[in-house]
């Protein structure tokens, strides 16, 4: 069994975490089995040492189905545990059996997973960019939900008040907000040279 690793030695750079971009193509006939292939390893991956949370967006290309699983970790090295263990292994020997094409795996720090890049190679954008398309996704959301807490959350501490919002704010960032303004900002994300 893999033991959790180690906390950085005081003064360390602090890790932003990990996350694994899987992208699959589906055949429509095996939908049904594919689903509950991927619920029993992502049940799996909750009792994996440094796992923080997964996100499955589901879509169509090409007239397949197609999902977009992000699995968030806390290290780089908790990742790789991951992919070297037994459970992922063996589920990976059956996933060519749901699959219609090859599969696409892509490693991102931050907030980079949340941008859908585009099918050419091409850089991650560059970091202002993010932070700015962070912004404009999350300054109206914070607005929205303090908008719609206040009934609520007047005669609360000042830093009580805010975490309503704050929390509805992160969870509608995450989805649908930040994959739908990287879709709608994609040539500015990723300009063709």
């Amino acid at each position: 069994m893999t033991t959790p690793p180690s906390p950085p030695a005081p003064g360390a750079p602090q890790s932003r975490g990990v996350t694994l971009v899987i992208t699959e193509l589906v055949r429509p006939a095996r939908v049904a089995e594919y689903e509950a292939w991927a619920r029993e390893l992502h049940g799996r991956l909750g009792q994996q040492p440094g796992f923080l949370g997964l996100h499955v967006l589901r879509g169509e290309s090409g007239g397949l189905p197609e999902y977009v699983t992000l699995v968030r970790f806390a290290t780089p090295g908790a990742l790789a545990a991951w992919r070297e263990s037994a459970a992922y292994r063996a589920a990976l020997a059956r996933l060519p059996e749901f699959t219609a094409g090859e599969v696409e795996y892509r490693e991102s720090e931050g907030l980079e997973a949340w941008f859908d890049r585009p099918a050419r190679p091409t850089p991650a954008p560059p970091l202002w960019k993010n932070v700015l398309v962070g912004f404009v996704g999350v300054y109206p959301l914070i607005l929205l939900f303090t908008w719609l807490s206040r009934p609520l959350t007047q005669g609360w501490p000042w830093w009580a008040a805010i975490l309503p919002s704050a929390f509805l704010a992160t969870l509608f960032l995450n989805w649908p907000v930040l994959p739908l303004l990287s879709r709608l900002l994609r040539g500015w994300l990723y300009p063709q040279r």
